[in-house]
């Protein structure tokens, strides 16, 4: 059977189960095992199991638990909200200004949840109706809502991350450093495209907004800096901080990071038995599925290694181009491709083991390649059909926000990052440097 033939069969039957409305993680291992022993009877679904748990007790993925009970904690002890609140006093007469908190806040909370959806739905169900309310321009409330839920995807600590780095084999260290600066960017490329887009269209926001500041005493907005932003921020710089010096690994980052939460929640009279309760629930749940997922992956990786499509696929690929950049368009634009049709971890299951030999095979910079992959992802959550994003903002919008109103507000949001890829295809320093910096 040639290996286009296989994989077009493994693709349609994905595709099917997926349809039937079987988990993505399930999906996978039954196709994983249907073929294995089709291709090589019950000694290779031995040694697929054998395979799929290895895969599953490597150390690289123990950073995933604690990081999803981080998250957790912020999203379930509602931190957010007091976020929020605090980054009002800090914005004053600012074109957008009610837009310019919502990215401020969505962006902390970004990146201490880690989740596209859970950041959404938390900053919407605050933000969107009161922007609504004030009269903002739904396409500037929802785009500026999903831009700053979206940004989980690529800030660190991201569980996406993670999964990628555990499923192409690329050092998770090394990708949440790498990300850094990326995510950084495009937190600056919104935040200014809403000051330039209010500026220019003041419709889109109300000018009497700029004049309904919070009355708030020097001493209140300093006390407010340390009580409310400056512990959050810490929490992300020792995670970060400590992978960066070397001084602990991804896993003692996540679980510093953990204890650091619960710990906000104490100083922050949040803290109850329920909640440990509710955030060890939803991180076991969560955890329990990407362990599922990452397993099935290894199954489906081991398929193409054992079939030679890994291989097949290499050489077909430098038939086409010798151009590294070439092929990482092609790649890039299939992953754009796919992820309008399938949510992101099925893409990553599907696309990372046939891509990692060919990017291997042209030595493209990893870390390079892995963060690029991780903002196309990020670019289908804001897309439809399967936009989950979208999805999560359309849950928690007030009546008069339609569909079509979110559709619109997320495609600035897509441009912005095409034009970020284009700039770090131009310039891959801006991914590279920390990593190789790295002490």
């Amino acid at each position: 059977m040639e290996w286009y033939t296989l994989l077009l069969i493994l693709f349609a039957g994905l595709v099917f189960l997926m349809l039937t409305g079987l988990p993505i993680a399930f999906s996978f291992l039954l196709v994983s095992l249907s073929a294995t022993f089709f291709l090589m009877g019950p000694f290779g679904v031995r040694q697929l199991i054998l395979g799929m748990y290895d895969q599953t007790t490597q150390f690289a993925l123990t950073p995933i638990p604690f990081f999803m009970i981080m998250g957790e904690v912020f999203y379930q002890s509602g931190l957010v909200t007091r976020t929020l609140k605090t980054a009002a006093l800090f914005v004053k007469r600012v074109p957008g200004r009610l837009s310019v908190i919502t990215m401020l806040g969505g962006g902390v909370f970004s990146a201490l949840s880690g989740s596209v959806v859970a950041t959404t739905a938390m900053v919407g169900s605050i933000m969107a109706p009161e922007m609504t309310k004030r009269g903002y321009s739904k396409m500037l409330t929802t785009g500026t809502i999903m831009g700053s839920g979206s940004l989980a995807m690529v800030i660190p600590p991201s569980a996406l991350a993670v999964l990628l780095g555990s499923i192409s084999g690329i050092s998770v260290g090394q990708i949440l450093i790498g990300a850094i600066f990326p995510g950084i960017m495009l937190f600056l490329m919104y935040l200014i495209y809403i000051v330039v887009a209010c500026t220019v269209r003041p419709s889109m926001a109300p000018v009497s907004d700029a004049d309904e500041v919070e009355n708030a005493t020097p001493k209140q907005m300093v006390r407010a800096l340390f009580t409310d932003l400056l512990p959050l921020a810490a929490i992300f710089l020792l995670v970060m901080g400590l992978i960066f010096m070397g001084l602990a690994t991804p896993t003692e980052s996540a679980a510093i990071g953990a204890l650091g939460a619960y710990i906000l929640t104490i100083f922050y009279r949040k803290f109850s038995l329920k909640l440990v309760f509710k955030t060890l629930v939803g991180s076991l749940r969560i955890t329990g599925m990407i362990l599922l997922i990452i397993a099935s992956s290894a199954g489906f990786s081991q398929i193409l290694s054992m079939s030679g499509a890994s291989r097949q696929a290499v050489v077909a690929v430098m038939g086409i181009s010798d151009s590294p950049n070439v092929v990482l368009f092609l790649m890039l634009s299939f992953v754009l491709l796919i992820g309008l049709f399938m949510e992101q971890t099925a893409v990553m299951m599907i696309t990372l083991p046939i891509f990692m030999p060919i990017v291997l095979a042209f030595e493209i910079h990893t870390v390079w390649f892995a963060i690029l992959y991780l903002i196309c992802l990020q670019i289908c959550q804001l897309t439809p059909p399967v936009g989950l994003a979208l999805f999560a903002m359309k849950g928690v919008s007030p009546p008069e926000i339609l569909m079509k109103d979110i559709y619109l507000g997320a495609v600035p949001f897509v441009i912005m990052n095409i034009i970020a890829i284009l700039i770090m295809t131009a310039f891959p320093e801006i991914i590279t440097y920390l990593p190789a910096a790295r002490l």
